[in-house]
């Protein structure tokens, strides 16, 4: 057999949290990327991830394992989605260059500080979008953004005590917001 359990898993202890705290999104080109025991070591290619801050308590990651036993297939799909208030010109500018892009590449921290990429292998896509005014004054004025990647193995985290600065280089920067 190929594919033999090779570790048990004990009960973790509690104290993790739900919630994502920063996105980043690539405006450049990956050329390669340095993978040791399913951790990002370190992460090469051209142009900046811009970050983008995220309000507390609105942005979520959610990954699905799809396995097609009749295909023999399985894929892992992403969804990031993130919520930006208070609508402007240059928010709405970057979401209508964000929904052109075929081939995002995305870091997101999450509320236990581990940093996430996905659409590390095939890109992801802006998959749904909306923007909202709101009705009464403590309505919500924003936009709802989620992305979607399609991709042969689960996102991958960033080394361990490490951040998406600490990983990129040759050609690669963080932009903060």
């Amino acid at each position: 057999m190929a594919c033999l359990i090779n570790s048990a898993l004990p009960l973790d202890c509690m104290g993790g949290i739900g919630g994502l705290k920063t996105a980043y999104f690539l405006g450049g080109e990956i050329s390669s990327t340095t993978v040791v025991a399913g951790e990002i070591t370190a992460i090469a290619g051209t142009g900046s991830f811009y970050e983008y801050q995220l309000p507390k308590d609105t942005a979520f990651f959610n990954e699905a394992i799809n396995v097609s036993n009749t295909a023999g297939t399985v894929f892992y799909e992403g969804v990031l989605t993130i919520i930006l208030q208070k609508m402007s010109a240059q928010k709405r500018n970057q979401i209508l260059l964000l929904a052109q892009n075929r081939d995002l590449r995305i870091a997101f921290v999450d509320q236990n500080d581990i940093t996430w990429v996905m659409g590390l292998d095939r890109g992801a896509v802006m998959s749904a979008s909306s923007a909202a005014t709101g009705t009464a004054p403590a309505d919500a004025n924003q936009y709802s953004l989620s992305f979607t990647a399609q991709e042969p193995t689960a996102a991958y985290p960033i080394e361990a005590g490490s951040t998406l600065a600490d990983v990129v280089g040759g050609g690669l920067t963080v932009v903060a917001a």
